[in-house]
């Protein structure tokens, strides 16, 4: 069996080491001298295994924030409260100042990468053969950061050698001169540690396999930024790696995302979390997508479907993301009569039982239904902030329907049955269950928008008509509250990846077919869908580009950097427009879903709350900023210290 790194139970410092090495279940109860760490390859591995924890958390690939916060700048999530924590300042770009810091100092974590390398590369007491595997780790380590860095900012300061305090002219290195410069370094680490990783590692540690999609992201993002086809032959040579040697297989498990099957083979990398360390309110992923519903709300909101609080209030978190109507339709349905995969507004079963009305003709407050609480508070639909601080140019509602006469089935019916199974782990949606209650999100319902005093949401309950599932707890013990204790994971590399990011490589080297068959294999076995039949570059985007969201929503922020690399692409992979232009769907409002009282009708609009409807995207959003303070202090020293366009 092997073995597992908790990296929630470690934070070594520079020079201190866990006594249990095995596992680092226990915290670090020793340290050494330098000398030591050196001695042995087991005080060595110790050593790293510090590191990735600070990579992870520290260059964002997992840790609090690091998927919902993204994943709330894409048309997938919002981030709104009514009640002190707002809206995202990125998704307007109204957030956004050259004071921010994206990770330009990564001096100390380098550092330590560096002192392996430079190390395990001189040590006389290490062998020929245990060189190669720490080597390795620490390319990759150094890679990861790199590569965080490139992504967000473009430059950095590309630090190879364990800077000596006693000689200051060697921090006196150049920052890359462009992306181009910085992507290489980053797929050089990459690669390095690729060859030189094991196939098969401790649970928590990386594999060769997890190597390999990490470089093939490396390289479609290097692709957009510099328009260098060798990095197109990287990503289809490292994702082929992963599907052809791997010998693993897609999973068609429900569990790759919470506590039920975090082992799963699939999962080529995670971040694990000890239960005995872990509160839930130590992960937004976690507090901030449960939702604060009492007894008494519900009673208040005169809802049909009691909580039954089985141990204390079931639901006590503090929710500020909340998953979109735009995600939602990401994924498809079945069509009943014919088997096809399809938006679930054109199968069948939806168009022989509803009729779809103008939505222009919604102009009035409680129009299509509307009643009191028993605290005689109005809840309307639409309510008056629904017809305010839209955005200019985007329709107010995009889609109005009714039930028809005598139709057999609800509209929550109609809509959510029969979808892409990836939904159903990812969207918490009205008539399902969570942690053993039936949720309700339908006007007057037990988690619905205005089912605490704020008629529009956003008082830690749902502003979209939705919650998230993916990347939080099924199951927490004894419920979901600050306090409750958990065991998770985030992942980190999945083979699921692998294909899509083969799948965008051979699109991009026009190989419709090849990328079809690729985006093919996430879509039928974790979506449980027909093929795609897509023949044309333009079809392929589009399943291609849903393919994704479906399958890395909420996932360490994949789709907010895929979107980045669409823009750069331009064309079938941003609506049409030129390469670099303005990114569309980061350019536009966001929309929710509105359901009446006896599910008769449904309502899709923008989220306006806060002005969140007031999304914006302009091009040198493609480059964050590089904090001015960082920059300043090389200034003062007379090095480089240029920052990024418009910022």
């Amino acid at each position: 069996m092997n073995k597992t790194i908790k990296y929630g139970l470690f934070g070594l410092g520079l020079f201190t080491l866990s006594a249990c090495v095995d596992t680092m279940d226990t915290h670090p109860s020793s340290s050494f001298e330098e000398e030591t760490i050196w001695g042995s390859k087991s005080t060595v591995e110790a050593f790293i295994n510090g590191i990735y924890d600070e990579v992870i958390r520290n260059a964002g690939y997992a840790g609090s924030g690091s998927s919902v916060q993204w994943e709330a700048r894409t048309p997938n999530a919002v981030k709104c409260s009514q009640v002190g924590e707002g809206i995202d300042g990125m998704a307007t770009e109204l957030g956004i100042t050259n004071s921010d810091d994206y990770g330009a100092n990564r001096a100390g974590l380098l550092r330590r990468c560096n002192l392996v390398i430079a190390n395990v590369t001189e040590s006389e007491v290490l062998t020929e053969t245990e060189k190669p595997g720490l080597l390795a780790q620490a390319h990759f380590l150094r890679g990861l950061i790199f590569f965080d860095q490139a992504r967000k900012m473009g430059r950095f300061v590309p630090i190879t050698i364990p800077l000596d305090p006693a000689k200051p002219e060697e921090a006196e290195i150049p920052m890359t001169a462009n992306v181009a410069e910085s992507y290489d370094y980053v797929i050089s680490d990459l690669k390095i540690a690729a060859e030189g990783l094991p196939a098969s590692n401790s649970y928590g540690l990386p594999t060769k396999w997890a190597v390999d999609v990490i470089l093939s992201r490396a390289a479609l993002q290097a692709y957009a930024y510099t328009n260098d086809a060798k990095y197109l032959d990287v990503a289809v040579a490292a994702a082929s790696d992963v599907i052809d040697n791997s010998g693993i297989a897609l999973s068609e498990s429900s569990g790759l995302f919470n506590e039920t099957d975090l082992y799963n083979p699939e999962i080529l990398w995670a971040y694990y979390r000890e239960k005995d360390n872990t509160s839930i309110v130590d992960f937004e992923e976690l507090m901030r997508t449960y939702p604060n519903i009492s007894t008494d709300n519900v009673i208040n909101s005169k809802s049909p479907v009691a909580l039954k609080q089985a141990n204390g209030q079931t639901f006590e978190g503090w929710a500020v993301y909340f998953p979109t109507q735009d995600l939602v339709d990401q994924y498809l349905v079945t069509d009943e009569a014919t088997g096809k995969a399809l938006p679930w507004y054109e199968t069948s079963q939806y168009l022989n039982n509803v009729t779809e009305l103008d939505p222009n003709s919604i102009t009035e407050a409680g129009q299509i239904d509307a009643y009191e609480q028993v605290n005689t508070d109005k809840r309307r639909m639409p309510t008056p902030q629904d017809l305010a601080q839209t955005k200019e140019g985007y329709a107010n509602f995009t889609r109005y329907a009714r039930l028809k006469k005598g139709a057999a089935r609800d509209i929550s019916d109609l809509m959510y049955t029969g979808r892409d199974k990836r939904f159903y782990t990812a969207v918490v949606h009205d008539k399902c269950t969570w942690i053993g209650e039936t949720v309700e999100t339908n006007l007057g319902g037990n988690l619905s928008q205005g089912v605490r005093d704020k008629e529009d949401g956003g008082w830690y309950n749902t502003v979209t008509g939705y919650y998230w599932r993916k990347g939080n707890i099924e199951n927490p013990d004894p419920r979901a509250y600050h306090a409750s204790k958990v065991a998770l994971h985030f992942n980190l590399a999945r083979l699921g990846e692998a294909y899509l990011n083969l799948a965008e490589a051979k699109l991009l080297k026009k190989d419709v077919a090849g990328a079809v068959e690729a985006l093919n294999q996430t879509r039928t076995v974790h979506g449980g869908l027909a093929p795609s039949t897509a023949t044309t570059e333009a079809e392929a985007w589009v399943d291609y580009i849903r393919e994704r969201n479906c399958e890395l929503t909420n996932e360490g922020g994949d789709l907010y950097f895929s979107y980045l690399r669409w823009g750069k692409y331009g064309g079938h992979a941003n609506h049409g427009r030129a390469p670099g232009d303005i990114i569309a769907d980061f350019d536009r409002p966001a929309y929710k879903i509105e359901i009446n009282r006896d599910r008769t009708a449904l309502l899709i609009g923008q989220v306006t709350l806060l002005n969140s409807a007031n999304r914006n995207f302009t091009v040198k959003r493609y480059l964050l900023p590089i904090q001015q303070g960082f920059l300043d202090t090389r200034e003062v020293y007379g090095l480089d210290h240029t920052q990024n366009e418009g910022w």
